[in-house]
């Protein structure tokens, strides 16, 4: 299902979980379309979405849209910085590859007045940007032991750079509950 669609769903039958996007592949959409789409699901579900954002990871996807799959890490950037702007700030100054924007607002905001954005995977960025810029990181399952050195090295990162603030580590969970797999 179409992610805005499926979370608008989810908001309206029920009442107290998150509802998260595992990943909207923010190189593929325009950052005032996610922010508008997000700010209003955020909203109808009373300040309840987390939103988790990457590059996108199958570079068929892009010529499907006129873009070079090879430039979705800058893309990312770029639009991450205009979803961060223009859910958190009152009428934003933005010159960016997207467009111009000035003396408009975008409206509705977050409830509470941002939104918690989780990278996921490393969407073409330094460890260091992620743990700097976003709220979390969504990361895919690994062994035991190399899942532990992962931490580690997320906890050590976000620690340099915002001290004091907590930024989660995120990753999937398989089960199988079928008695033959």
């Amino acid at each position: 299902y179409d992610p805005w669609v499926y979370l608008g769903y989810l908001a309206r039958h029920t009442r107290r979980i998150a509802l998260a996007a595992g990943s909207i592949v923010l190189s593929l959409r325009h950052p005032l379309h996610v922010a508008k789409a997000a700010a209003s699901v955020d909203q109808l579900s009373g300040g309840r979405l987390v939103l988790g954002i990457a590059s996108g990871d199958r570079p068929v996807e892009f010529p499907v849209f006129g873009l070079d799959a090879e430039t979705r890490g800058e893309r990312f950037r770029d639009s991450f910085e205009v979803l961060r702007q223009v859910l958190e700030t009152r009428f934003p100054e933005i010159e960016s590859p997207f467009g111009s924007l000035h003396d408009v607002d975008l409206l509705p905001k977050p409830v509470l007045g941002t939104l918690p954005l989780l990278v996921t995977g490393s969407s073409r960025q330094p460890m260091e940007w992620i743990a700097a810029q976003s709220d979390g990181w969504i990361t895919y399952p690994r062994p035991l032991a190399a899942q532990t050195d992962v931490i580690a090295m997320w906890k050590r990162l976000t620690a340099e750079a915002a001290p004091g603030r907590f930024k989660p580590f995120v990753q999937s969970l398989y089960i199988d509950l079928t008695d033959d797999p």
